[in-house]
């Protein structure tokens, strides 16, 4: 669904509460600081049937990234090594915090038997969910007789701990690819939040299936 936000909105919203689009464009051209639109992602909606312990509290962990993407600017490969960002467009939050939101949000709202947190606050967590955001960018690929084209990548490297001891119980990583209808910013973001979704989608199953199967019994 299409939903413009502006960047006067200081509310708190949450990334999986904002609508994914705005019409217009941004160039990806560098620029100033100026006034941004501001862009967000939602959690995915539908979910696979799953049966996970009862009771079980699995701490999310923010996403670890580098530097360039490490960031609320949405980044944009236009060559093999040359990155940019769009100007006048940001996330709503820095992206690995993004992905931690909307992970949180796709285990509150899938139905298990098992809870989702941030952090552990009053609650010792039996399980952690670490990860490696190595992927969060559009990979632009110049135009020939006609428009640039552009294709979001997504990946995510994840580990599931169970904490007594710091065991690793399983790792993986998920990637996904979406191709957009043009290297506009509009098109980018609505194919990143396809990809998005397909990704934490397919991490909340694995973790909560791996917790199920893995972690011993207390």
């Amino acid at each position: 669904m299409v939903r413009r936000v502006k960047s006067a909105l200081r509310a708190g919203l949450t990334a999986g509460s904002l609508a994914v689009l705005v019409a217009g464009c941004a160039s990806i051209l560098p620029g100033g600081d100026t006034a941004s639109t501001l862009y967000g992602l939602k959690a995915p909606s539908d979910y696979a049937t799953l049966m996970t312990a009862n009771g079980w509290q699995l701490m999310v962990e923010e996403p670890v990234a580098e530097r360039a993407l490490d960031t609320d600017r949405i980044a944009v490969y236009t060559g093999p090594h040359a990155l940019q960002y769009f100007t006048g467009a940001r996330w709503t939050d820095r992206a690995p915090r993004m992905l931690q939101d909307l992970i949180v949000e796709t285990f509150e709202h899938a139905g298990l038997q098992m809870s989702a947190s941030r952090q552990a606050v009053s609650v010792r967590p039996n399980v952690s969910l670490v990860s490696d955001l190595r992927d969060f960018e559009a990979r632009v690929t110049p135009a020939g007789e006609g428009a640039a084209t552009a294709e979001v990548v997504v990946r995510l490297s994840a580990k599931v701990i169970w904490l007594d001891g710091r065991k690793v119980l399983d790792g993986r990583t998920f990637e996904a690819r979406q191709s957009a209808g043009s290297d506009n910013v509009a098109d980018v973001v609505s194919a990143m939040n396809l990809a998005t979704q397909k990704v934490v989608r397919d991490v909340v199953t694995w973790a909560a299936e791996t917790s199920n199967q893995a972690v011993p019994a207390s």
